[in-house]
């Protein structure tokens, strides 16, 4: 073969090696934009997130309570209002509880531990609740669940997350 008919095959498979070495290149640089872009994609999930998700499962805690009982809502004695819910009646939450016959697996990390006997633990510290909660669980009459926030570090005291977290 001379010099003139080797050329072309040898510019040939350096223009194959180019082209994998930029797709490669590029794929790598694809990687490490997505991370970059979302750096958020190695964090535990945000606080408003676990509220969220907390305010669904005592929701739907509180929809099968009522299924079973004859559309009874598991509440305690003792009401809060806030802007979302006036007069609110305070959830029984170990009546939601799985041993109790509900669907919780345990008290929710949010529920507040209280002497008073007012709010979802109703001092009950042999439930799993801690002085941490900053959350008072309550639902209307139609069985909607909403939030009271009764920690000192709270920005008001509307359902919602209130910037606090246990």
């Amino acid at each position: 073969m001379s010099e003139e008919q080797w050329k072309p095959v040898h510019n040939r498979r350096e223009s194959r090696s180019l082209i994998i070495f930029a797709i490669i290149i590029i794929a790598i640089l694809s990687i490490l934009l997505f991370f970059v872009a979302d750096p958020g994609w190695h964090e535990p999930p945000q606080k408003p997130h676990a509220y969220n998700i907390e305010h669904d499962d005592i929701q739907n805690a509180v929809t099968g309570y009522a299924v079973d009982h004859d559309e009874a809502l598991p509440i305690l004695n003792g009401t809060y209002t806030n802007t979302d819910c006036s007069n609110c009646s305070v959830i029984d939450i170990s009546a939601l509880l799985i041993a109790n016959g509900g669907l919780l697996t345990d008290v929710p990390d949010s529920c507040n531990l209280s002497i008073s006997g007012n709010d979802n633990c109703g001092g009950n510290v042999d439930l799993g609740c801690s002085k941490e909660g900053s959350y008072i669980w309550l639902t209307d009459i139609y069985g909607n669940v909403y939030s009271y926030c009764a920690g000192v570090e709270c920005t008001t005291n509307n359902s919602g997350y209130q910037g606090v977290w246990p």
